[in-house]
Formats: C-alpha cells, sequence, structure tokens
C-alpha cells in the first residue's frame, strides 16, 4: 500500500537545506570580511593647511574644514581645492597621487591681494 508523504518524510531534506543556506552565508561573510580588509588596506592620509589665514579645504569637491585637515583616503588621484577668502587671492588647485599606506601634505598658500 501506498501512503501519503507527511512533514515529517521531508524534515530530512528541509534540515539539508537549512545547513546548506547556513554553510553559504558563512562563506559569504568570510569573503566579504576578506575583501574588506583588504580593501582597508589601501588607503593613505592627505594632511591639508592653509596659511596664513584660515581657508576652506575640500577634498575631491567634498568640504572637509578649515585651516587643517588629515585623514584617510582611498589610494590614487585626489583633488585639493580651496576655498575663497576675502582680500586674498585664492590657491590653485592641488591634484594628489595617494599610496597605500603613506602621508602626502598639501598646503593652500593664499596670497593678499595687490592694493589699489
Amino acid at each position: 500500500m501506498i501512503r501519503p508523504r507527511s512533514f515529517d518524510d521531508r524534515r530530512p531534506k528541509v534540515v539539508r537545506g537549512l545547513l546548506l543556506v547556513s554553510f553559504l552565508i558563512i562563506i559569504f561573510s568570510a569573503f566579504t570580511q576578506y575583501f574588506s580588509s583588504a580593501q582597508d588596506q589601501e588607503t593613505g592620509t592627505l594632511s591639508v593647511t592653509t596659511t596664513p589665514v584660515s581657508g576652506t579645504i575640500y577634498v575631491d569637491m567634498l568640504l572637509k574644514g578649515k585651516k587643517f585637515w588629515s585623514g584617510g583616503v582611498a589610494t590614487g588621484y585626489h583633488v585639493v581645492t580651496f576655498g575663497d577668502v576675502r582680500g586674498y587671492i585664492t590657491p590653485s588647485p592641488q591634484t594628489v597621487t595617494v599610496t597605500a599606506g603613506q602621508t602626502y601634505y598639501a598646503i593652500g598658500l593664499y596670497k593678499n591681494l595687490p592694493s589699489e
């Protein structure tokens, strides 16, 4: 006699499926952790100062602060620009190439506007 399958007959397959899903989640988490760690190592430090006045500092068009800013940035090219200060000529933009584990410095030198 053929009897109908009950829920209890399918339980081992469900358990195996859950174990497989759990295993895949663990593998995915391990890869994510590994590649995140590798990516975190691909940074350097960029330090920017303005002188003789407190000028606004932008890195890649993002406002970072005034007078002094230092922080971690991804490796590669970055553009440092400076905001206008009344009575001074704004420094030209600077392109900085950052490599992993190194510190790079940019100085924004504001010059007095000539008197009329």
